[in-house]
């Protein structure tokens, strides 16, 4: 190797590694190899307490982090030193350093780096394997053993008070098993993911917050769910004191769902076929789904345009104006104000006598205490529960799928959990 004499070489090179030194450098194959050895001459043994002699070196590869985009390769010297007292059991024995653990294709700060490249980053195990040089399994390792470190040290759920829970699915159907689905708790204050288990029950709500302190449980005051009743009757035995939310976002995609389903419907009855492209309706699907005031001039025509063409009975029209007296409940000004507006959506409802919008309106009712909660909790939203669940989704996606829930919610926790 080439002369190690740059000292600006070393600097950039072994940052936070105190006690090694540079004593060559060569470029190979694209790679920066530095030749490295300890600076300790003097060591005594550790069983007898006598001076050690130098027993030759052995040279070790391991990784280290890119210098200016380069693979960097050290090439230790490693000593090995021998006990010179007769009687001694020791024997003899190689110098070891906090930086590069025994038998490591990695430097610990290389290892680091690679579980906050996958944490933070969100980028793949086998992209960052690439890139250091190793394989897959010695850069998922180092995810593990930093990442669960991080994990379990962070104190995401000492100050949660507003507590979102919803379900994703973490493994789609296929021909040797069905969808497997999982619940995400969430932080709705700060938009943290505070855990996912796998399930979706109410059993699944009660093993993890019987999981949690006393004093944890005690400081939820707001629960925000979807409209599971399984979710919503854990979370009232076992937070008693948590005011229970329905917020605006799924309360909104349950009438989303009836304008859908009724479209299809009159859809079909008046074509005799599912939407193409030139039906009318089916042009103004996406239009249907937005509150009037989120239309445009040119919107509102396309849509008078669009019902009067394929909506003979409004049937379809009937179920978009409940959708918005809907959306107008959640926009009250106070919670008498949702009440009266609230009464005027069921009595709407009754009047279209459609039965799309009367299972609809029955689902409200049934939930009508968890929908005004959204008034009395300054307007407790599930919002950042499915902005955590949209990042959950990109992971997956990012990684193709996953097998491994273990790995699963490691990933997840490292990627929208805890504060790096």
């Amino acid at each position: 190797m080439g002369n190690g004499s740059d000292d600006g070489l070393s600097a950039v090179a072994l940052v936070g590694m105190g006690g090694f030194a540079v004593t060559g450098h060569v470029h190979r194959d694209g790679e920066l190899w530095l030749a490295v050895e300890t600076v300790h001459d003097r060591v005594w043994c550790p069983v007898c307490g006598v001076r050690a002699t130098g027993n030759g070196r052995r040279r070790v590869m391991v990784r280290d982090l890119p210098i200016a985009g380069t693979p960097t390769v050290l090439v230790w010297a490693k000593r090995t030193w021998r006990c010179r007292e007769p009687l001694c059991p020791r024997g003899s024995w190689s110098e070891t350093s906090p930086h590069i653990a025994a038998r490591a294709w990695l430097t610990e700060r290389a290892r680091r780096e690679i579980c906050r490249r996958v944490g933070d980053d969100l980028d793949t195990v086998a992209g960052v394997a690439r890139e250091f040089g190793v394989g897959w399994a010695c850069a998922h390792q180092a995810v593990v053993d930093y990442g669960d470190a991080l994990i379990a040290a962070d104190q995401r759920l000492d100050t949660t008070s507003k507590l979102g829970v919803d379900e994703h699915t973490f493994q789609h159907a296929n021909a040797r098993r069905r969808i497997q689905m999982a619940t995400t708790f969430v932080d709705i204050d700060r938009a943290r993911l505070l855990d996912v288990v796998p399930g979706r029950s109410g059993q699944v709500v009660r093993d993890w917050i019987s999981d949690r302190p006393a004093g944890w449980v005690a400081q939820i005051d707001v629960a925000a769910i979807d409209a599971f009743r399984g979710y919503a009757t854990a979370i009232g035995e076992m937070l008693p004191d948590a005011t229970l939310v329905i917020d605006h976002f799924h309360a909104i995609r349950l009438a989303s769902e009836c304008v859908n389903d009724v479209r299809r419907r009159v859809q079909q009855d008046t074509t005799g076929h599912r939407g193409r492209t030139a039906d009318p309706l089916y042009g103004i699907r996406r239009l249907l789904l937005r509150t009037w005031a989120n239309l445009s001039e040119r919107g509102w025509e396309r849509l008078r345009t669009g019902l009067a063409a394929g909506d003979p009975d409004g049937e379809v029209a009937a179920v978009w104006l409940a959708r918005e007296l809907l959306v107008e409940v959640y926009a009250a000004r106070d919670l008498a104000h949702a009440k009266r507006r609230l009464i005027v959506f069921f009595q709407h409802a009754a009047n279209a006598d459609i039965h799309e919008l009367t299972r609809l309106a029955t689902t409200i009712d049934r939930w009508r205490d968890e929908v005004l909660a959204f008034h009395t909790t300054s307007g407790a939203s599930n919002g950042p529960t499915e902005a955590v669940n949209l990042l959950i989704e990109k992971i997956r996606r990012i990684g193709h799928g996953y097998r491994n829930f273990d790995n699963y919610r490691r990933r997840l926790l490292l990627g929208c959990g805890i504060t790096w």
